[in-house]
């Protein structure tokens, strides 16, 4: 259908529609084209008022150029002022259109802007300018539309906009495009079926029961060997809630119908914690693949499932990638109640590492100890520690400054650097039928493990082996032979 059954041009210059227009969309060129066409005309006719004797209606920056998104300024001479109101752009796009000149200085801008990429056929794409989204007058599916980016000769925003695509069960993306420059520019998105979506949106809504989002800087320690990091905002699950399900409910917030505000922020719009850290389109709070729940940067996890707590991953604020400590447990079974038990690791040859620590000196009555060696991360969190082969508890240590707190009873002599310090894993009476201790695993090492009661109704003749220990921990049975 031609332009003109589509527009109408007043004797002041107003393009408008016609009532009854088609919807139909004509470039920039097209419309240049046809207005210089109604410019030489020997007479104005129907509702075109323009003609020969008629200012001239537009001038191309360029060459007629079909191929290239055409740049058109809409001229005004004395009170002929010839423009395009919003409706009217809305029916025009690849290209740009400067207007309402005050002097060489155009008032009115709309400029192009072309989604383009890999997207789920017909998913729905919402632009953002200025912190708003724009009322939608295009279908569904890749866009090229024509956005007001100048008004009262000043750029709105300085001519950005952000392209959206948000829908419930894909993934999503968005693209910044700077239109100030006039042309047309494009809007890179990727979308694709997110198969980690299994809720339905009313679904995913309930799930507010179960996760509570807030902000503000909390500093925590996820017990893997790092110590504590800064977090600037957590992640609270409640009520047996599953990492997938608190992913589906943070992709409920954020997706293009959202009501919901994160941090002053409408949830249509959210794109990151913190203005300094990497965005993660497809997923605003992070991605879910393969069962594991990798958080997006800033955010602290708490609540997690016994089950699922090593099913996530974190980035602190510092940038560095937190992920939960694997924890695993040695047991000696087939114990009385009695039984002395020691498990500690072993130097290599099948006796224990005595010497598994250098002492920094340190005086009798001290209730703490450094050492010279980084304390291990599979050092049981609290516990037995021997000092020149005396059996001590501590109810901590720190990594950092690499010394054991809490030594009770206080040291019973003055310790120096050549006496033999170690820690054993388990190093206690048995009360029952087995005992057992939980650590975070490090890395494969072997342990000696020695269990004796030679005292009482049923003395065993002394039991001693070698424990081999991996992520899947170790455990292993004594044997009770009589010794009487």
């Amino acid at each position: 259908m031609p332009i003109a059954t589509d527009f109408t041009i007043s004797t002041t210059g107003d393009i408008r529609r016609q009532a009854g227009a088609s919807t139909q969309v004509y470039t920039v060129l097209e419309l240049h084209e046809w207005l210089q066409g109604l410019a030489d005309d020997p007479a104005a006719s129907g509702g075109d008022n323009l003609d020969i004797l008629s200012p001239i209606p537009s001038k191309l920056d360029g060459p007629r150029d079909a191929p290239v998104a055409s740049r058109l300024n809409l001229l005004t001479e004395g009170s002929v002022e010839f423009n395009l109101d919003d409706t009217a752009a809305q029916f025009i796009n690849f290209g740009s259109i400067k207007q309402n000149f005050i002097g060489n200085v155009a008032s009115v801008q709309y400029s192009g802007l072309k989604t383009i990429g890999g997207i789920v056929a017909g998913s729905p794409i919402y632009v953002v300018q200025n912190g708003n989204k724009l009322t939608t007058f295009w279908s569904n599916g890749h866009i090229q539309i024509l956005v007001k980016v100048r008004t009262g000769s000043t750029l709105i925003d300085s001519g950005k906009v952000t392209a959206f695509s948000r829908k419930w069960g894909q993934s999503y993306s968005h693209f910044d495009a700077d239109l100030s420059a006039g042309g047309e520019a494009p809007a890179a998105l990727a979308t694709a079926l997110d198969s980690n979506i299994v809720l339905s949106e009313a679904s995913a809504a309930a799930l507010s029961s179960k996760v509570t989002v807030s902000f503000g800087d909390t500093n925590q320690d996820l017990g893997n060997g790092n110590g504590s990091k800064l977090y600037k905002g957590t992640i609270t699950l409640s009520s047996s809630c599953t990492l997938q399900e608190a992913y589906q409910y943070l992709q409920y917030l954020t997706r293009e119908s959202s009501t919901s505000t994160l941090n002053s922020i409408p949830g249509w719009r959210y794109r990151k914690l913190n203005v300094d850290y990497s965005e993660i389109q497809s997923a605003p709070f992070g991605t879910f693949a393969g069962g594991t729940f990798f958080v997006a940067q800033g955010w602290w996890l708490t609540g997690v499932l016994p089950a699922e707590s090593t099913k996530y991953q974190l980035i602190a604020h510092d940038g560095t990638t937190q992920v939960p400590p694997t924890l695993i447990g040695v047991t000696v079974g087939n114990l009385v109640s009695g039984d002395r038990v020691l498990v500690a690791r072993d130097n290599g040859s099948g006796a224990l590492l005595k010497d598994e620590y250098t002492p920094v000196a340190a005086s009798a009555g001290a209730t703490s100890l450094q050492v010279v060696e980084s304390i291990k991360t599979d050092t049981p969190a609290s516990g037995v520690i021997r000092i020149k082969n005396l059996r001590y508890t501590y109810t901590a240590f720190n990594a950092g400054t690499k010394t054991f707190t809490g030594l009770s009873p206080a040291l019973a002599s003055n310790i120096v650097t050549a006496d033999d310090v170690f820690v054993p894993y388990i190093d206690r009476a048995a009360t029952g039928s087995s005992e057992s201790v939980t650590f975070i695993y490090a890395s494969n090492f072997n342990a000696r493990v020695d269990v004796r009661n030679g005292s009482g109704v049923s003395p065993i003749m002394p039991f001693s082996t070698t424990l081999s220990v991996t992520n899947a921990g170790a455990s292993v049975n004594a044997s009770r032979n009589s010794d009487v």
